[in-house]
């Protein structure tokens, strides 16, 4: 079942934001001068011609984010970062500044893009359309990464990172120390989520938040049986799964709709970061770096619309709105 089914049709309030989602406009804005400006100055000591041109597409992607962020700072009376120089140049071009040093400052500069809007989408959560914006940015930004790393490989700029010592001889790219341990995480983080899940069926009274409860642990149980398969397949160590569910004499009227729903929000967004840290600790191999961000396009689209569900019945957190909206 799909939980957007469950959501009903709400007037949308998307002329107002909080005031974390005015500074969201802000930093992301400041972050986006700053990386637009990063890229300019390098641009100016590149030798390798398909490495501007990735530059380039970078800087693009860079400028019209930040044309429907001033937009949005315009829209909600935002006072704005000064804007930097339209453009950076030398005249001359200098040997010691390489093309290897350039990829891994520009690497460590996408690494805290992504950060940043992905604590503005976890505090994004008055202004639905605001959210959907800084989503797309993100994925926008994977993108982009995913670009610039396969591009160092085939450069060879990337490093030699630890392996995961193994009796099994693979087949294609071996795994990293990193990307043995989220394996082994992403299985924990779900049966822990499961668990809970099973616990507070028992103890919800809302119709449709037993359903939406129900369609997650579905979710959940084939992308632990998913996880699990890749393990087995890469000799990774399985961690003990949770004890059966028992019944409990707890009195059920002691534990809150409102209460179970926020801890779930709480552990969705403990997902999100968790997806995220795989992505970009995924080095080696390739085919778990798309599961990764399968999983992260999946909760991304999840979360979205619980947070949605949870407005819809009055759970979530009313933050401060921010001024008032221009007419």
């Amino acid at each position: 079942m799909d939980i957007i089914s469950l959501i009903k049709k709400v007037k949308k309030r998307d002329d107002i934001i909080d005031i974390q989602e005015a500074y969201n406009i802000y930093g992301l804005l400041r972050a986006r001068y700053v990386s637009t400006q990063t890229v300019q100055l390098f641009k100016n000591f590149v030798h390798d011609v398909d490495w501007e041109v990735v530059l380039e597409k970078f800087q693009k992607d860079f400028e019209n984010q930040i044309d429907n962020l001033q937009k949005l700072g315009e829209k909600f009376r935002i006072i704005m970062p000064n804007r930097p120089p339209v453009d950076v140049k030398f005249a001359t071009r200098l040997n010691d500044i390489t093309d290897d040093y350039i990829y891994k400052k520009i690497y460590h500069d996408l690494v805290a893009q992504l950060m940043s809007l992905s604590h503005a989408v976890r505090t994004t959560s008055t202004n639905d359309n605001l959210r959907n914006i800084i989503i797309e940015d993100l994925k926008i930004h994977f993108e982009d990464f995913d670009i610039l790393y396969k591009f160092g490989k085939l450069k060879g700029w990337e490093e030699t990172y630890p392996t995961y010592k193994t009796a099994i001889i693979q087949e294609k790219e071996q795994l990293s120390v990193s990307e043995a341990f989220h394996i082994w995480d992403h299985i924990v983080m779900r049966y822990e989520q499961l668990e809970i899940i099973g616990i507070f069926s028992s103890f919800a009274h809302d119709t449709e938040f037993k359903v939406i409860l129900q369609h997650g642990s579905y979710v959940y149980n084939k992308q632990i049986k998913k996880l699990e398969e890749l393990a087995l397949k890469l000799n990774v160590p399985l961690p003990n799964r949770a004890a059966l569910p028992v019944t409990t004499p707890i009195d059920p009227e002691m534990i809150t709709d409102r209460f179970m729903y926020r801890i779930i929000l709480s552990w969705q967004l403990s997902a999100l970061d968790a997806h995220l840290r795989a992505i970009i600790e995924t080095i080696r191999n390739e085919s778990l770096r798309r599961l990764w961000t399968g999983l992260l396009d999946a909760e991304l689209a999840y979360y979205d619309k619980y947070l949605k569900y949870g407005k819809m019945k009055g759970w979530t957190r009313v933050v401060p709105i921010f001024g008032e909206p221009v007419t």
